[in-house]
Parts: structure tokens; C-alpha cells; sequence
């Protein structure tokens, strides 16, 4: 594992994208169509942020990909699940 030091700027732009998410998600919390989009656009935000940094670093591999988009499928259906289920 890297420095986080090193590669703070990449670590910041994920956690604001995160931010940005997280508060659209409460603050549009009447509106489920757009709370749908903004957890749509976060988790392709995540699995984009995760490639550009593997490639970034020069490891990025299949597997890698695979990992960011099961954790993004499993993410989508968490948030989904919880907007569309209350």
C-alpha cells in the first residue's frame, strides 16, 4: 500500500465526491427519482475514481476492475434499496 500522503489529493477528490453524495442524498430527501440519480452518479463516480487511480499508479489489472464494480453493483443496490424501500 502507497502513502496516503502521496496520494492525498486522490483520497480528498474521493471523499468530496462522497460528500457531495451524501448531502444531496439528505437534502433532496423528498425527491426519490433524484435521490435514485445522485446514487446512480456516486457510485459511477466511485468505480471511475477507482480506475483512473490503479491506472494512475500503474496496477491496474481485471481483477481490480472487477473488484471497484462489485462494490459499486453492491453499493447501488444497498442505496437503492434503502430510497425505494421507505
Amino acid at each position: 500500500m502507497t502513502d496516503i500522503s502521496r496520494n492525498l489529493a486522490h483520497y480528498l477528490s474521493l471523499i468530496a465526491v462522497l460528500i457531495f453524495a451524501l448531502w444531496g442524498l439528505l437534502a433532496f430527501s423528498y425527491d426519490k427519482n433524484f435521490q435514485t440519480a445522485i446514487s446512480i452518479s456516486a457510485t459511477l463516480g466511485f468505480f471511475v475514481w477507482g480506475i483512473v487511480h490503479h491506472y494512475i499508479h500503474e496496477d491496474l489489472y481485471f481483477k481490480v476492475v472487477l473488484e471497484y464494480m462489485a462494490t459499486s453493483l453492491l453499493g447501488i443496490v444497498v442505496l437503492l434499496s434503502a430510497i425505494w424501500s421507505a
